[in-house]
């Protein structure tokens, strides 16, 4: 039965999904006028203290579409009890009228039973997004050499991804050594590998971060047409350094960036991110309507973007 309902959600993307995925430049469709609003939800990172039927609840307090849930090390789901843990996570979210709309993985290749374990459990479970990430780069030696090694990695998920009917998001940070904290390198990376399965989880606040200038306008029009997934973080500068602040409270121009987006086709999940030490001291209470704040802002600037 667990085959044949894994099948049935592999069939049911390469038939739909991956299809669509395949349009245009990059993998994602061009945008036909409005699209429909992407739903927004929550990485549950920063809800750990909640069971799954507590998350589910809050959640669909605050108002969110669903959750992006953790599925690694230390996250809601632990990788080694996955097929245990998954289906009951899901049920309890989906139970509120929510959905799985993403997982945070670990996952940075396809290699390894504990990567096909999780990706096959996702499946089974409908759950078609999730996000990637974590290379670094040799504090002394050639980046264009660690780049063949990401594409490799890449390159063997990419054919897990096809089998189960996943896409996965890479995971852009900024700062030293972090693969995709330029940017420009992922797109590389997404060329060589040539899957609309292996795209970008974009994170506007860490690509901002990057470049403030000007150069993430560059760097999210470049991306777009591989961008599965976006992640929401706000911040200003202080020195050299962003300090993290609430989503609308910074300097990224979430408008901007989700009209490039939306002129790309984008229809993926926008997950909301809070690095800021204040909602991480802050009461349950106010960080819940910080995170419902948050998701407004989000969808208010969707709707200037084009979205409906």
């Amino acid at each position: 039965m667990e085959n044949k309902r894994m099948e049935i959600n592999r069939r049911k993307f390469l038939g739909a999904g991956l299809a669509a995925l395949a349009v245009g430049a990059g993998g994602l469709p061009k945008a036909q006028g409005a699209l429909k609003m992407p739903p927004v939800c929550v990485f549950s990172k920063h809800l750990q203290f909640l069971d799954y039927p507590a998350l589910a609840k809050a959640c669909n307090k605050m108002g969110l579409d669903g959750v992006d849930l953790t599925v690694r090390k230390g996250g809601h789901v632990d990788p080694r009890n996955v097929d245990r843990d998954l289906p009951e996570a899901v049920a309890a979210i989906r139970g509120e009228g929510l959905e799985v709309s993403m997982i945070t993985t670990s996952i940075n290749s396809g290699k390894g039973a504990e990567t096909k374990r999780v990706l096959e459990a996702a499946s089974k479970e409908g759950i078609r997004y999730y996000r990637i990430g974590g290379h670094k780069y040799d504090a002394e030696g050639d980046p264009l050499e660690t780049l063949k090694e990401v594409i490799a990695d890449l390159t063997s998920l990419a054919k897990l991804n096809e089998a189960l009917g996943m896409v996965s998001g890479y995971h852009n940070h900024s700062g030293m050594l972090n693969v995709g904290a330029p940017v420009w390198d992922l797109l590389r990376v997404y060329e060589a590998v040539g899957s609309p399965t292996i795209g970008s989880n974009f994170d506007m606040g860490h690509a901002v971060a990057e470049g403030p200038y000007g150069d993430w306008q560059i760097t999210a029009r470049a991306l777009a047409p591989h961008t599965h997934m976006m992640a929401a973080k706000d911040f200003v500068y202080e020195g050299n350094k962003p300090r993290w602040l609430p989503i609308g409270e910074g300097v990224v121009l979430f408008k901007e960036l989700f009209t490039i987006a939306h002129n790309a086709g984008f229809n993926g999940p926008v997950s909301v991110h809070f690095e800021n030490p204040e909602f991480k001291a802050a009461p349950e209470q106010e960080q819940y309507a910080r995170i419902e704040a948050a998701a407004g802002v989000i969808r208010k600037n969707l709707g200037l973007a084009g979205y409906e």
